[in-house]
């Protein structure tokens, strides 16, 4: 009884003193107004309470009132375009508050590598944006979203395929042998391999197979990225910065701010314009229009006459083969993440399902991804923690950029055609009357539908690190980097006959099957100082050690006359000529070493060292070591800059560098490779791969680099300007030996397996340039604002040298007759990749130009070289100058792909709740070679389609057309390589419009929810462009630097239609 009497008056006394607690620490009504740094308030800002979901939002005069309890301690100010803001309550009811602008401040901290250091302390040329800049774009990888965002970046989509190809390029074309940056994403460097599969494994060509080497990575889970462009900012990474570096850095949860954020968006797409090729009606008049041209040429070779076309204007469209082929895509991405943390723990966990279905029948691209990351202070002085992106990649591939592709094929198929039988199946030819029109044994169609072409990615990155705190000032952090990938990719191709026609659809049925694994590791460790005394010195010191490898399996099997078409290797008869495996590993160990020092805000200094050995090349040359220095002077931090007015910023920065790249096949320093047969005249056996060279060493790039950064009127307008000059020598080339040496004479093609030549150390490239980023706040108001940010790229390329004077590169295409032909070349004097052909000098209209004297290399006549064709200019012969004589000494540059500049604005405005971006993209100054009118514009074949533009060709009735006469195939003349393809690839496009809405803070809270912003967005909405194909945007060809922009039946880029919604509980 005493001991119940006891507990009774402990409870009562407990009770007591809770309600007297609450009684003196009641909720309480906190009010105030938020304003920016010119006093205007701002309505729509955010007020938290820290820790939790209570909140409100400011009215349209920058009022507030928000109930907190008495446990609240913190307010959190948050509003679009300003930093976020904390303040204690304590005893205050009263709380107002000033955002500053969130526009570059000389404390935020920049990702450099292995580290982070304060803006005023950049010495170097590096460029960021945040995810702000890249977030709901419907795009598969963040390489896609870095286009006019950065300058000093050019950034090609190489094709609309969904998950496809795109081309980077930091200042330039760094080498012969590739352009890809190194991306690292949370210091784990992208070193797998993204293989794909092309099309040429069932049968025809391969198609741009390229996958983007970010797909895999969800965009909306990266906070921001950091692009080291110079020398002396890629000098700590060595040999592996020599294309510049990409530092990617994703979100990562913050104590006390639990937070759910959903973000949804819906889209369709489609292409935004079709070629003009000639319908049925417009055809049939074309080919009637033929018939006496041809007579009146060769009588003894006349085309028919065909009865169903003699009447054009009974007749409808015809079969329109463009629509057929292209259709509406569709996208959808969700993305669901938790964040937040405790005193000592923070978490973020993200799941991601992004889903694209292609504009060609047959494309698309589908992802499954998920990412965390932990961090946990173990200790006050130790802290750990790990990170892990997990994929799942479908890329369903079309097939595209080839003469024998279905883009290609629809551009000259005969609308006389149609696709299907009146059952429903598949054909390929018609005939009317005694005349088979169509492509036999090909319908694009077809081809588009029934093959199946896929990439799958299984990918898992990230790393696990301790970070031991010595001091305020001195810390070691230890990484494990981790990178494995499974790839399986197949290619499938049913036999398909129709049984009606007997025509053949496809044939033979057929299955490629590849695996392949990969993995990389890497051990790192690094001591960090970063310590500021006097209130004048401030040192940054790293220090560190690095190890690395990765490993590359793949085995490949191919079977053909399928069992029932089974897509199963099992169901055929294996094709030993196709089956084959390989492994590649690579390794390298490194030291690095970077310190920076800055006085009094005003002088800086930065040097970088790293040392490399890297299993790539042999014990002669396996160590390489890379450096650089850079120099800052903040000139507005000097007393006799006090009082300039106007001026609020202005720094001038120099710097100097040397890294490297190993752009080597593998293991080409040693002749220990074998190549393996499975089949021989005398059974199973292998031969060398290569002729290996001891002394072959890395790829070494130079930059030099002085840069102004500006800022004025008041913090108005911020202005960064870089000049560089890059030179690359030492270049990996393949040395090409004559014949009788024995080896392959035409490296790296290797079309005969065979012996290939040893690989030296050649070539020189130099890239000059300037980046250009201006940002302007045009208006700051109390309920509007409106930023500008504009970029441009502009760069200077050229080849110096290869490994002989008169050493070329090629890329070849092939024209529908079979035929190929050099379109690109490189050289000695000129940039990469430029294009090669004859220079065109009209056309021939009066008979006294065909007898001049010249040798056309055609016999004049009707029949022949005759009036309406197309006349070149004879420009060298085998002494160097004219001989009178049109031949292959006449062949010479004719084109530039490369830009003269490249160019981003972005429009961010914002009225209330509202806001609202405009996105502009553009290139000046590129050249295309438009391979696709060799066909559409071949006025060779009656029975083929072609462009509309033939109908105004030259006849004898129309001596004045630019467009060549009719041939009916009695000569290729004018369809040779020539300037008549080469058109102007500049354009201006309206790459983004985003109209969004933040719901009221009342309407979000009526579904639990702290924010909610809904939006509609255009991406690609329009073009404006001289080129008359479907897309200027080309890119290069697989992302080969020496075959750039070419258009061979490219994949156009999608105009996308979005709605979504980002929502935060």
């Amino acid at each position: 009884m005493r001991k119940t009497l006891r507990q009774f008056l402990l409870l009562a006394g407990l009770l007591t003193l809770y309600v007297q607690s609450f009684a003196q620490n009641p909720d309480k009504t906190i009010t105030g107004t938020v304003r920016d740094t010119e006093g205007l308030s701002l309505p729509g800002a955010s007020v938290q309470v820290k820790g939790t979901s209570l909140g409100t939002q400011t009215d349209a005069n920058g009022k507030y009132a928000l109930k907190v309890p008495a446990t609240a301690k913190v307010l959190v100010f948050t509003f679009l375009g300003t930093n976020p803001k904390e303040v204690a309550i304590g005893t205050n009811t009263v709380i107002n508050v000033t955002l500053t602008s969130a526009n570059k401040t000389l404390d935020d901290v920049v990702v450099i590598g292995y580290g982070a250091i304060r803006r005023a302390d950049v010495t170097t040329s590096i460029s960021s944006i945040n995810e702000k800049d890249i977030k709901n774009l419907p795009v598969s990888g963040v390489d896609q979203a870095l286009q006019g965002k950065i300058a000093g970046i050019t950034v090609s989509n190489n094709g609309g395929q969904p998950g496809g190809g795109v081309s980077v390029k930091v200042r330039g074309i760094t080498s012969v042998n590739g352009t890809q940056p190194l991306y690292v994403v949370d210091g784990v460097p992208i070193m797998t391999s993204t293989n794909s599969i092309a099309q040429d494994q069932l049968g025809g060509k391969a198609g741009q197979s390229e996958q983007s080497v970010l797909s895999t990575l969800n965009p909306n889970d990266i906070l921001s990225v950091d692009v080291l462009k110079d020398a002396s900012a890629q000098a700590i990474y060595g040999s592996l910065g020599g294309n510049g570096v990409v530092l990617i850095t994703t979100k990562k949860g913050r104590a006390n701010e639990g937070k759910i954020n959903y973000d949804v968006y819906f889209g369709a797409a489609d292409v935004p314009n079709k070629l003009d090729i000639m319908n049925l009606r417009q055809y049939a008049q074309y080919y009637n229009s033929l018939i006496p041209e041809v007579a009146a040429a060769s009588p003894g070779s006349q085309l028919p006459v065909i009865g169903e076309l003699q009447n054009p204007d009974v007749l409808g469209e015809g079969t329109d083969w463009q629509s057929a082929l292209f259709k509406n895509g569709y996208t959808q991405n969700h993305q669901l993440s938790f964040s937040g943390g405790a005193e000592k723990t923070n978490y973020f966990f993200s799941v991601n399902y992004f889903d694209q279905e292609g504009t060609i029948i047959g494309s698309g691209f589908d992802r499954l991804a998920s990412r965390f990351a932990l961090d946990h202070q173990v200790r006050p002085w130790l802290k750990a923690g790990i990170t892990g992106n997990l994929s799942r990649s479908n890329q369903k591939i079309a097939l595209t950029d080839g003469t024998e592709t279905p883009t290609t094929i629809v551009l000259y198929n005969s609308p006389a055609t149609p696709i299907k039988d009146a059952n429903g199946n598949f054909i390929t030819t018609s005939s009317l009357g005694a005349n088979t029109f169509g492509q036999a044994n090909s319908n694009p169609i077809a081809t588009a539908t029934l093959r199946d072409v896929r990439a799958i990615q299984n990918k898992a990155f990230g790393n696990i690190y301790a970070e031991i705190k010595f001091t305020d000032w001195l810390n070691l952090r230890n990484e494990a980097n981790y990178d494995f990938q499974l790839g399986q990719n197949s290619a499938f191709q049913p036999n398909v006959v129709n049984q009606n026609t007997k025509q053949t659809i496809l044939a033979p049925s057929r299955l490629r099957e590849d695996r392949n694994n990969s993995h990389y590791w890497a051990l790192r460790n690094y001591v960090n100082i970063n310590k500021g005394f006097a209130n004048k010195h401030w040192i940054n010191f790293t220090l560190g050690h690095e190890a690395q490898a990765s490993y590359y399996s793949g085995t490949w099997v191919s079977a053909t006359d399928l069992n029932q078409n089974m897509p199963s290797i099992n169901a055929g008869i294996v094709d030993p000529a196709a089956t084959n495996s390989n492994v590649y590993e690579w390794a390298m160990e490194s030291y690095f070493a970077r310190g920076g020092y800055t006085y009094n805000d005003r002088y800086s200094i930065s040097a970088s060292y790293r040392r490399d050995g890297s299993s790539s090349f042999g014990p002669e040359k396996k160590w390489g070591s890379f450096a650089g220095v850079s120099a800052a002077w903040t000139v507005t931090n000097e007393e006799f800059a006090k009082n300039w007015k106007g001026i609020d910023y202005l720094k001038i920065r120099l710097g100097y560098g040397s890294v490297g790249n190993q752009n080597s096949p593998v293991q080409n320093a040693y002749s220990t490779n074998i190549r393996l047969f499975s089949i021989a005249p005398f059974g199973k056996g292998g031969v060398p791969a290569n002729v290996g060279n001891p002394f072959l060493s890395w790829e070494s790039v130079v930059t030099q680099n002085a840069g102004v950064d500006l800022t004025v009127l008041n913090k108005r307008l911020e202005l960064s300007v870089d000049v560089y000059n890059k030179t690359t020598t030492d270049m990996i080339l393949a040395t090409t030996l004559p014949v009788f040496a024995g080896l392959d004479p035409n490296p790296p093609a290797n079309a005969y397996k065979e012996i290939e030549p040893p690989v030296t150390n050649a070539g020189e490239m130099n890239n000059k340039g300037i980046d250009i980023g201006l940002t302007s706040y045009n208006i700051q108001r109390k309920d509007f604002s409106w930023k500008t940010n504009v970029v441009l790229s502009a760069y200077r390329n050229e080849l110096v040298r290869l490994n002989s004077p008169n050493a070329i590169l090629r890329g070849a295409e092939q024209d529908f007759t079979g035929s190929t032909s050099v379109v690109n070349i490189t050289k000695a004097g000129h940039p990469v990749g430029t294009f090669y052909g004859y220079v065109t000098d009209g056309l021939f209209r009066d008979l006294s130009e065909l007898n001049n004297g010249t040798n056309w290399g055609i016999a004049v006549g009707p029949t022949g070289l005759y009036l309406g064709d197309v006349r070149y200019k004879d420009i060298s012969g085998p002494n160097g100058t004219p001989d009178g004589k049109i031949g292959s000494e006449d062949v010479t540059i004719i084109g530039d792909p490369n830009p003269d500049f490249t160019y981003g604005i972005t429009n961010t405005l914002q009225y209330k709740n509202f806001d609202f971006s405009l996105f502009l993209q553009g290139v000046q100054g590129s050249q295309i070679f438009n391979w696709t009118r060799k066909y559409t514009e071949s006025l060779s074949n009656a029975y083929l389609n072609q462009s509309t533009t033939v109908l105004n060709r030259y006849t004898s009735n129309n001596t004045t057309s630019d467009m060549p006469r009719f041939v009916n195939n009695w000569h290729s003349n004018n369809t040779r390589n020539s300037d008549r393809y080469i058109e102007d690839g500049s354009y201006l496009r309206i790459q983004n419009v985003s109209i969004g809405y933040n719901l009221p803070q009342k309407w979000a809270n009526a579904f639990k929810a702290t924010s909610a912003r809904i939006y509609v967005s255009g991406q690609n909405l329009h073009t404006f462009t001289k080129y008359s194909g479907y897309d200027p945007e080309i890119g290069s060809f697989n992302k080969s630097v020496l075959t750039q922009n070419v258009d061979n039946g490219h994949y156009p880029t999608p105009r996308t239609f979005t709605i979504g919604a980002n929502i935060q509980f």
